[in-house]
């Protein structure tokens, strides 16, 4: 596949206009993965337009000021989410985006011990990308070792990034079942929708042991989010 995720994203929302159009959908018709990958894009528009039913209450209770806010926070990681404008290397906690809308991290995020918790998504079937995510997440865990500290970290996969957690199909299986050993407080979780997608073509998606099948990713993010947790975009 010849076209960049951006290409792909930009077709997705209309915004392809003459040769730069006919020349993707020429492409489009002999290119089983770029095909593949407008699909995925196609199907994360289709979960976005439901996904604010799906935002779930923050535990702590807040006044009606806080939550408006903690519903405008979500509003804008939607709205990125569906513009493609989050990409690799993406990393927002509640204090940068609060700050971003003028507001104060404490209305956003009810308490601090949210601060150490991490949502670390990857949606792109990328070797590089695979070993980043991996390398992001042990660097939070040996750090929070290293400083006594708590935290919570899940890290969740879509679209072709489900397959960093496929036995047959990811290089780093062996390094996925050390962290799951290694550290307690570390979650691998793939996409629902990522398996229903591969099981409808006859493909069982084999997942390595202890990876745990969860919601959509972009329900648990925004679930995450709302919660105060920093997500982080490989």
């Amino acid at each position: 596949m010849k076209f960049s995720e951006d290409m792909v994203n930009a077709y997705a929302d209309g915004e392809l206009q003459g040769s730069e159009k006919s020349e993707f959908e020429i492409a489009l018709m002999n290119d089983a993965d770029l095909q593949s990958a407008l699909d995925d894009v196609l199907q994360l528009k289709s979960e976005i337009q439901n996904a604010y039913k799906n935002v779930r209450e923050p535990v702590q209770r807040q006044s009606p000021v806080t939550n408006y806010r903690v519903a405008s926070y979500i509003g804008l990681f939607l709205l990125a989410f569906s513009s493609g404008w989050i990409s690799g290397d993406f990393v927002h906690t509640p204090h940068a985006i609060s700050t971003q809308m003028g507001m104060s991290t404490q209305a956003v995020s009810a308490d601090s011990a949210a601060l150490n918790k991490y949502i670390l998504h990857i949606g792109t079937h990328d070797n590089v990308k695979f070993k980043r995510a991996l390398d992001e997440a042990e660097a939070l865990l040996v750090k929070s070792q290293n400083n006594n500290s708590l935290i919570e970290l899940e890290v969740i996969a879509n679209a072709g990034g489900l397959n960093l957690f496929r036995d047959n199909a990811t290089p780093y299986s062996k390094r996925v079942k050390h962290l799951i050993e290694a550290y307690p407080n570390i979650r691998f979780i793939a996409c629902s929708n990522a398996i229903e997608r591969l099981r409808e073509k006859g493909i069982e998606p084999n997942l390595i042991n202890a990876v745990h099948q969860g919601p959509t990713a972009l329900d648990q993010v925004v679930m995450r989010m709302s919660e105060g947790w920093s997500y982080i975009k490989i």
